[in-house]
């Protein structure tokens, strides 16, 4: 069975449009009707999902309703139909493409006054009833049977489970109404409305924040107003009232977990989570780190039965992509991180070759490696080439500053040899003026190699050895600085290695 229809949306809202029965169902999702039937009607209904739980941030447990594998399939496809009928609405900013928590928290940016609200067992209230209810009216207006049908695909013991595929872009389609209403309502009270899930948030400038939504009582609690519960209550949804919440501008203001006073920002919290998780890894390598996590960490997480700990490197990159998303990737903060991260990866990936019998291999890994360290540091990279005159092979290059440094890697046993220094020699000099080379031979090379340069001086080529790498990949010397005093030293005093251990 394929996993997902390869129509085009207009073919998907047109056939869906057209649904009559059953068979028509099953022709859309490009299934045979026999297995449709027997997932609805056959298979026994404890086999259909399996259940399990994980916490709440904000405390508490959520419990999540997952379908198998082959009921998943079908409503994934299911999910591409329904994505392609949503008509979008302005306030909503879950589930849909473009949109995500951050687009929802900058409508809110800067306010006197930001209100949230949230719905009590959002995806629990929306019952197989009225799911079907809104297939087979306006604005689907589909046959009654292929109404039943799609609604007993979506619903689980009656209702919509929190862990199946189609259930984000029905609970949009259900609250249609609610986000059309409470938008009306907002306008009218010169507020801004916005709808992730099921947070809602409203925002305003005014003096004081219209009662009809929401007031302050003498102990500083939040009073929905007449109006809000009106249209939540008359679209069958129930205010969680733990989570109502009006904040003045004076008062740390959020919109689905993130700052919104001056800017979109993320906690505190989060960023010294980051910087934690950076620090466990710098100082006691990725194994430990890993392990710490899987005990400290995910030890209160609860996961879907049989699913394994997810990967610290992984969840780390998504907390800085997360970061970055939110702030951007041109704040110190995030590229501060973001480079540690990289520097820490290039590091892992440098050791666990130094054991390595295949040197060829070996050498070929050395030259990404290089080239990564390179980029990372802000030069211009061109990676492993052959020239076209001569086919002479390049194992790599990089711009700084407006100077040229063509690489030769070398991991090899035994020592580097003046042989192979005037191999990279000969390219250099065939090359443009402002060109140099830079022999990088992480076990170092034999005695007579540096003399032979400082007799010679116009072969115009520096020395890295795997101490200088080192130095640079734990952080104890910037690359930058490194290769500035090994041009200077090469410059000025013919010395063709500086050791980056003097820069400490």
């Amino acid at each position: 069975m394929s996993t997902e229809l390869s129509i085009s949306e207009e073919e998907m809202r047109s056939q869906f449009y057209a649904l009559v029965g059953m068979e028509d169902v099953a022709n859309l999702l490009d299934v045979k009707k026999d297995n449709l039937v027997y997932h609805l009607y056959k298979c026994p209904i404890g086999s259909k999902y399996v259940t399990f739980t994980i916490p709440k941030r904000s405390g508490g447990i959520r419990t999540i309703k997952a379908p198998i594998s082959s009921i998943k399939i079908i409503q994934k496809k299911l999910n591409q139909v329904l994505l392609a009928v949503y008509k979008q609405r302005k306030p909503v900013h879950s589930y849909v493409r473009k949109r995500n928590i951050v687009s929802n928290a900058r409508r809110h940016i800067n306010k006197r006054w930001v209100l949230n609200i949230d719905l009590e067992d959002f995806f629990p209230t929306i019952s197989f009833q009225r799911i079907r209810g809104m297939l087979i009216n306006k604005p689907y207006r589909i046959g009654e049977s292929a109404g039943t049908v799609i609604a007993q695909l979506c619903c689980y013991d009656g209702n919509l489970p929190q862990g199946a595929p189609t259930s984000p872009i029905v609970s949009n389609m259900i609250c249609s109404k609610l986000d059309n209403e409470l938008n009306r309502l907002a306008e009218n009270n010169h507020c801004i409305y916005t709808r992730y899930s099921d947070d809602l948030t409203f925002s305003n400038d005014l003096q004081e924040f219209p009662e009809e939504m929401a007031r302050l009582d003498e102990d500083g609690q939040t009073i929905v107003g007449d109006g809000i519960n009106r249209v939540i209550s008359d679209n069958w949804f129930l205010i969680n009232s733990d989570k109502v919440k009006l904040r003045r501008y004076d008062m740390r203001q959020e919109v689905t977990g993130l700052t919104v006073n001056k800017k979109v920002n993320v906690r505190r919290r989060y960023v010294k989570q980051i910087r934690a998780m950076l620090h466990h890894w710098e100082r006691y390598g990725l194994d430990s780190a890993q392990n710490e996590y899987n005990t400290r960490i995910m030890i209160k997480k609860h996961r879907k039965p049989g699913k394994t700990a997810p990967d610290y490197k992984d969840v780390l990159y998504g907390k800085l992509c997360f970061l970055k998303d939110v702030i951007g990737e041109n704040k110190p903060v995030f590229i501060r991180y973001y480079r540690q991260f990289k520097r820490l990866d290039l590091k892992d990936e440098y050791d666990a070759q130094k054991d390595a019998t295949d040197t060829i291999r070996r050498g070929l890994l050395l030259e990404k490696i290089i080239g990564k360290l390179f980029k990372n540091n802000g030069f211009e990279v061109v990676n492993s080439f052959r020239r076209r005159r001569g086919g002479e092979q390049i194992d790599g290059a990089c711009k700084y500053d407006g100077c040229y440094y063509l690489i030769e890697c070398k991991w090899q046993t035994e020592l580097s040899s003046i042989r192979d220094i005037d191999s990279l020699s000969m390219k250099v000099s065939r090359s443009g003026t402002n060109t140099r080379g830079l022999f990088i031979s992480v076990n170092g090379w034999s005695d007579h190699v540096v003399p032979a340069l400082r007799e010679n001086p116009v072969k115009n080529i520096a020395l890295v050895n795997g101490s200088d790498i080192e130095h640079v990949l734990q952080d104890r010397v910037d690359l930058i600085e490194l290769i500035k005093e090994k041009d200077r030293n090469l410059s000025i005093y013919a010395e063709p290695y500086f050791d980056a251990a003097n820069l400490l």
